[in-house]
């Protein structure tokens, strides 16, 4: 995710830079995407109860999707907001800011989930 977050900062701060460029970090933000999603959604099933886990992987897809939905949104708002080249940086910008906090709270989860898995071991 970290990947994920500093090419969206090259592929918004490149966007007055030659466009075979751009079009490069872009596809290559695009494959760390991809990269993340296989992690992600194997750590959500692991850490899903076993009689939550269609519940909890509905839910994972859901929000996967709502963000595919609403990133676009934001991000227009953003161009609209500040306009210029400078907008791109900004609008890639605020998604790499919602990508690191999501690491974040995942960390911090996993971390929680960690700790509760060791304490019900016996022994």
């Amino acid at each position: 995710m970290s990947s994920v977050a500093a090419l969206l900062l090259l592929s918004g701060w490149s966007a007055s830079a030659p466009a075979v460029l751009t079009a490069w970090l872009v596809v290559l933000w695009n494959a760390a995407i991809y990269f993340d999603s296989s992690a992600l959604t194997a750590g959500t099933v692991q850490a899903a109860d076993k009689e939550l886990r269609g519940a909890t992987m509905g839910l994972h897809s859901m929000c996967g999707y709502a963000g595919g939905f609403i990133s676009p949104l934001g991000v227009e708002l953003v161009l609209d907001l500040v306009g210029s080249s400078q907008g791109w940086g900004v609008a890639f910008g605020h998604l790499a800011l919602i990508t690191l906090t999501s690491l974040f709270f995942l960390r911090r989860l996993g971390a929680r989930s960690a700790l509760q898995t060791l304490a019900a071991t016996p022994g």
